[in-house]
């Protein structure tokens, strides 16, 4: 199965509450950045030093943590 390629369009103040709220790993934060300047998988890859199969299990994790946050934030 192939996963969406999706990347997040989260506003800066956004960006900061997901950051200061999930408690990121730092591997995490460093994906969540790249992603969030529009960056791919692949390029993502090449900057974390790992391969697009490890940066797809960062991934998860971080979407994992951010949906937490969403989940909790006062609206």
């Amino acid at each position: 199965m192939r996963t969406k390629n999706i990347i997040p369009e989260f506003t800066k103040d956004e960006q900061d509450y997901i950051k200061e709220h999930a408690n990121f790993m730092e591997e995490e934060l460093l994906f969540f950045e790249l992603r969030n300047k529009q960056y791919t998988y692949e390029y993502c890859a090449m900057e974390m030093g790992m391969c697009v199969s490890a940066v797809k299990k960062v991934s998860k994790k971080t979407i994992s943590k951010i949906m937490r946050v969403i989940r909790h934030m006062d609206i």
